[in-house]
């Protein structure tokens, strides 16, 4: 089968690869869209826990050997410890993603455990369908912020991560709800999901931010518009320096949260909070186009509301 694999730092090339093979607790997945997100965008420059050469694509979208519509949830672990029995994988010392630590999505076909197959309903277009997993991220941060209808709310970044932190603040009925995002498109997908107040840049003062970008500059957006006493939650991971004044940060009584990805629950949620993306958001590109638009997002171009690879 055709995959579009990354062979070594920096570069993605399409290559023949092995049919994946099923086992007894695993199925071979038709791709129908897998997102491109920005731990993938981010991987290109440094490659992190992946070892090259490499499939990515951890947010699959497609139908099994029965033609059942699924999504998978990528997060497994060692199924032992305190975290995985609790289901809080993402804290297991042996957590594993799809895409990252073993062969992902960018192909015609992957292998995944039955396990992580979620059903999806017929009506969802695939392209909703592509926004569970990001939305899942944003389901989990929107519950360990411990956000309700009357706090004041912001967004920092508008791609996928941010969108499904907008949906869920709107669904749950904040009425101040701002987001930060220098793409006009993804700014109006914001407004269209409840943003009440969009710009380049913040503005205000909000009770809960929750940053989905994670450069020192979004960090310190984040921080600086976030009121005394407030929370802030970080779910992106575009830069590893801190970027704020944590002096102003103690003297504020700012609360800072880690998110990380999301437990099953969370992820089956996301379904529901998907139907509210627009399908004319997402664009999807074949193989052979992929590797151009993973390059030109890490150019820094971000015009499109969601990317996806269609094998």
């Amino acid at each position: 089968m055709r995959a579009l694999v990354y062979t070594e730092p920096g570069v993605l090339e399409i290559l023949d690869v092995p049919e994946p093979g099923e086992g007894r607790d695993s199925v071979v997945l038709s791709v129908a869209l897998a997102g491109i997100g920005g731990s993938e965008v981010l991987a290109l420059r440094d490659p992190g826990a992946r070892t090259l050469p490499l499939i990515m694509g951890h947010g699959v979208v497609g139908t099994d050997p029965g033609g059942r519509r699924v999504a998978v949830n990528p997060l497994s672990g060692c199924d032992a410890c305190r975290f995985c029995r609790e289901d809080d994988r993402q804290r297991c010392a042996s957590w594993r993603m799809l895409g990252v630590h073993h062969d992902g999505g960018f192909a015609e076909r992957v292998v995944v455990p039955r396990a992580a197959l979620v059903s999806i309903p017929d009506d969802l277009a695939w392209e909703q369908a592509v926004f569970i997993e990001p939305f899942a991220n944003a389901v989990r941060a929107w519950a360990r912020g411990g956000g309700g209808p009357s706090d004041r709310v912001a967004v920092v970044g508008a791609g996928s991560l941010g969108l499904g932190c907008v949906a869920i603040a709107a669904e749950a009925g904040v009425r101040t709800l701002g987001c930060a995002e220098p793409a006009a498109a993804r700014r109006a997908a914001a407004k269209s999901l409840g943003a009440t107040r969009t710009g380049a840049a913040l503005n205000g003062t909000f009770d809960l931010v929750f940053d989905t970008v994670g450069s020192r500059h979004s960090r310190r957006e984040a921080i600086e518009h976030t009121a005394p006493g407030g929370r802030v939650v970080h779910l992106g991971f575009a830069d590893a320096e801190p970027g704020f004044d944590p002096v102003a940060f103690t003297r504020a009584e700012h609360i800072l949260i880690g998110s990380f990805v999301y437990d099953r629950a969370q992820f089956l949620r996301a379904i529901t909070l998907a139907r509210r993306a627009d399908p004319n958001w997402v664009t999807g590109f074949g193989l052979d186009q992929a590797p151009q638009a993973l390059e030109s997002f890490a150019r820094g171009d971000y015009g499109l509301v969601k990317a996806a690879v269609r094998p």
